[in-house]
């Protein structure tokens, strides 16, 4: 058995129920995010077909889906690899997640109803229930969800594509970046992911976009300073003019 093969097995651990190419998407973002398939690795149609039981055009369909969130390159005849988020552009989009989640949070703030923070909480609850688990997969998609339920309720809908590339590039890159044996379940020193989404939620009840504004920019920066003093550093670095 391949080296990938043996990572996706141990990856493919979804409902059976879901649908075949969902579920050999999600082994492969798993993969790819926490960093146990490396930048520049070929990912092969034919070895993943084999380890996840399936044929080479579902293989594809989910290829498709990872070039599409920017996860994968794909090179025609010469295959497909993982790509690589540099220092560089993670700095740029976490600058841009930060921009965008700071406003949402204040237009949130003024016009999230009951039913918006019953939702959040859900999330929240879920957010537990995954670190329970110690699953640092879960942990990242609940995170993204939690955000982005956010940012919907400030109505600023053609930027959703953006904040949604940016926010798992950020996670690809700090993820990829963390201290060693830290997986994204395990953080020492910091308060639980519950807890800090919790304080999120707590900030936007306040009703006041400001303190909503500055919990979100703490949040975000905190995280991506335990996981990257380096990104944190480029984050709030002046970009170079050029």
């Amino acid at each position: 058995m391949t080296y990938l093969a043996k990572i996706l097995s141990a990856e493919n651990s979804l409902p059976p129920k879901q649908r075949k190419s969902n579920a050999v998407y999600h082994s492969l973002k798993r993969a790819i995010l926490l960093r146990r398939i490396e930048p520049g690795q070929a990912l092969l149609e034919q070895q993943i077909a084999g380890a996840m039981s399936c044929s080479q055009g579902t293989v594809r369909e989910a290829l498709l889906r990872l070039e599409q969130d920017g996860l994968v390159t794909r090179r025609g005849y010469h295959g497909t690899v993982v790509s690589t988020t540099s220092l560089e552009e993670a700095a740029q989009m976490a600058r841009i997640r930060i921009s965008l989640e700071t406003e949402s949070a204040r237009r949130a703030a003024q016009s999230c109803t009951e039913a918006d923070f019953a939702h959040f909480d859900t999330i929240i609850e879920r957010i537990g229930e995954a670190e329970a688990r110690h699953d640092g997969y879960s942990l990242s998609e609940l995170d993204r969800e939690f955000h982005l339920s956010i940012f919907q309720r400030a109505r600023l809908t053609t930027l959703e594509p953006i904040l949604t590339r940016c926010a798992l590039h950020v996670h690809r890159y700090t993820f990829g970046n963390g201290p060693v044996g830290v997986t994204p379940d395990h953080r020492i020193g910091l308060p639980s992911s519950m807890e800090q989404h919790q304080t999120v939620r707590d900030a936007l009840v306040t009703r006041d976009p400001e303190v909503a504004a500055r919990a979100m920019r703490d949040h975000i920066e905190t995280i991506i300073g335990y996981w990257s003093a380096d990104l944190l550093a480029a984050v709030r670095a002046e970009p170079t003019s050029r």
